[in-house]
């Protein structure tokens, strides 16, 4: 039992790796948007699938039933793949991955994932996180990162994460990516906790512009700085249309503070804001 089918690789150059998996560690699809979005931007070539039959409790994480292009019903079921780049003028070759949280078989999915991300001659691997933080969506989305190795820590100006508690299959990957010896760091955006939403751009293009010292290139952001825009527009508007949570946001303006998702301080009651917000964009997008 391992569900992995790989294709064949050709020699890349010492590739960086980037990793996100939707779930516990993607608040509003952060991080696997970021995925999305690189591996559409440079034309990336999968070599990578799993099978999703051992790895998920499917009355938990329900396939999705959607409408082809003919109209036909089809069944989509949770994804993990992977890709990778060529980048002739840059230091660096690219591999991604990108995939939903299993429920099933952490170590033996964790265990396949390392192998064949080692099979690839990796000169650094970066894992993604978005998690929710007391932070106002008026003000720069924080990302910050941390590494183990201090070597790889002061290159890239990244902190030693000090968290201790439950953790996602991000972190048993980071234990078994460890023993390989893999160069491995990670980076985190902080998101407002307030916007309970199915994506957030802004914060998406806060960890593709992070990335960019470690790629050692830069990303097109396309569309992405239209539909930001417009998101922070949406957002505004709300603001605007309900003085709680103008009054909220503002007390969060003077808290503002770029610091790290897991050392976030206990996040203050805003459960009515956080209604309000959601009744708010839910009924916008409908419209």
């Amino acid at each position: 039992m391992d569900g992995y089918s790989i294709s064949a690789v050709p020699p890349l150059r010492s590739p960086v790796v980037i990793v996100a998996f939707g779930g516990w560690s993607d608040t509003g699809t952060v991080t696997t948007d970021v995925v999305a979005h690189l591996s559409r931007a440079f034309d990336a070539t999968q070599w990578l699938t799993v099978d999703p039959e051992d790895y998920y409790v499917f009355s938990e994480m329900r396939p999705a039933v959607k409408l082809d292009e003919s109209g036909t019903r089809v069944i989509e079921w949770p994804r993990n793949t992977g890709f990778w780049a060529r980048f002739p003028h840059a230091e660096h070759d690219l591999v991604l991955v990108s995939g939903v949280e299993p429920n099933l078989h952490w170590r033996t999915f964790s265990s396949q994932l390392t192998e064949a991300l080692a099979s690839t001659s990796p000169s650094l691997i970066c894992t993604l996180v978005a998690r929710p933080a007391t932070t106002p969506h008026t003000r720069p989305i924080p990302v910050t990162g941390s590494a183990a190795d201090p070597d790889l820590a002061r290159r890239y100006g990244l902190g030693r994460s000090l968290y201790q508690g439950p953790t996602g299959i991000i972190g048993v990957l980071h234990d078994m990516l460890r023993q390989k010896d893999v160069s491995l760091i990670s980076l985190a955006a902080g998101v407002p906790h307030y916007l309970n939403t199915d994506e957030n751009p802004p914060a998406t293009i806060a960890l593709l512009k992070a990335l960019e010292p470690v790629l050692g290139f830069e990303v097109p952001l396309g569309a992405l700085e239209l539909e930001s825009k417009r998101f922070l527009e949406r957002v505004e508007e709300a603001s605007r249309a309900d003085d709680q949570i103008m009054n909220y946001v503002r007390s969060l303006e003077e808290s503002y503070s770029e610091v790290a998702p897991e050392g976030e301080p206990p996040l203050p009651s805003a459960d009515d804001v956080v209604r309000d917000v959601e009744d708010f964009l839910r009924g916008d997008k409908e419209d």
